[in-house]
């Protein structure tokens, strides 16, 4: 008798099915964890600068962002024209860009010319995007309250020329520039909020705002509102026309140590600070520079800046 084939059996081990619902465990599971990988990084709301929107259906709000979220391109925000005026004799006009590690929250640009007859000058701008940490305060808010700052610290009447009477004197003599406060949120290390100083735009050290510091000690400088300007108008004052806040300080400097004249201008625009400051030296016992020039082109290059801004 033909004996019959044995079916081979296979030394593999066999396969186990998992059970349904184990199966669908794994898939929610799977699923749960794409969306986080998809979503990390992002929030409803959220921007570059830490700022979120309103949370839906909560009862946590956030203040608006700022209107401005970059800014223009400082050494091309004054045209030329005004530029050889100001500055005369330059060689290039393309101006020094200052140093900022965040250009969207801090620009600034410089320049400077020394004429043969030892009188020389210096521009410099500066802007700077404030951003606001505080939920619960806007940044068009902060920036209004640096500026505010900054006044108090120029010592600048709290009314505008034709106002009520102010309880600060526009014919105070000034010992520093009007950069004497910091910037909260408005400062060179971008992307951090609070008052730390920092080495601003123009080359100059500053606090906050890249505008320079004092133009002379207490001893030497004499208020604007002196028998070079003859004018009260020209006085340290708030400006009006000029962005949404601005004001104007001058600084001169007494002749016998290289007599000079600092004129600052700051005036604010939504969330954007801007600082102006034009110095013109005179030779050695000369008297200080006409503050009606001075004022006149830093509100020209004022003017210039607020369009760049405003685009």
């Amino acid at each position: 008798m033909t004996k019959g084939v044995r079916p081979v059996r296979s030394t593999l081990p066999s396969t186990r099915r998992l059970p349904l619902a184990a199966g669908a465990v794994l898939t929610a599971v799977a699923v749960a964890t794409l969306g986080a990988c998809t979503s990390s990084g992002s929030s409803d709301g959220a921007d570059g600068d830490g700022k979120t929107g309103p949370v839906t259906g909560g009862s946590v709000s956030s203040a608006p962002p700022g209107k401005y979220r970059t800014l223009p391109q400082p050494c091309t925000s004054v045209d030329t024209d005004s530029l050889k005026k100001l500055v005369p004799g330059l060689q290039d006009y393309s101006g020094a860009e200052s140093l900022t590690y965040d250009t969207d929250r801090l620009v600034g640009c410089s320049w400077k010319v020394k004429a043969a007859d030892g009188t020389s000058r210096l521009l410099s701008l500066s802007l700077v995007r404030v951003v606001s940490y505080d939920p619960s305060v806007s940044d068009e808010a902060q920036a209004s309250s640096d500026f505010d700052k900054r006044a108090q610290a120029a010592s600048i009447p709290s009314t505008p020329p034709g106002g009520s009477p102010s309880t600060t004197s526009p014919t105070t003599p000034t010992t520093s520039s009007s950069t004497g406060t910091a910037n909260s949120g408005s400062n060179g290390s971008a992307g951090t909020s609070g008052s730390s100083a920092t080495s601003g735009a123009g080359g100059n050290s500053s606090s906050g705002s890249g505008a320079p510091s004092s133009t002379g000690s207490s001893d030497d400088a004499i208020g604007a509102n002196d028998a070079n300007t003859g004018s009260p108008d020209l006085a340290p004052r708030l400006l009006s026309g000029v962005g949404n806040a601005a004001f104007i300080n001058d600084v001169a400097k007494k002749p016998g140590k290289g007599a000079s004249r600092t004129v600052t201008l700051v005036f604010r625009t939504a969330n954007v600070l801007a600082t102006v400051t034009y110095t013109q030296s005179s030779p050695t016992d000369a008297q200080p520079p006409k503050s009606a020039d001075l004022q006149k082109g830093a509100e020209k290059v004022a003017s210039d800046l607020q369009h760049k801004v405003e685009g």
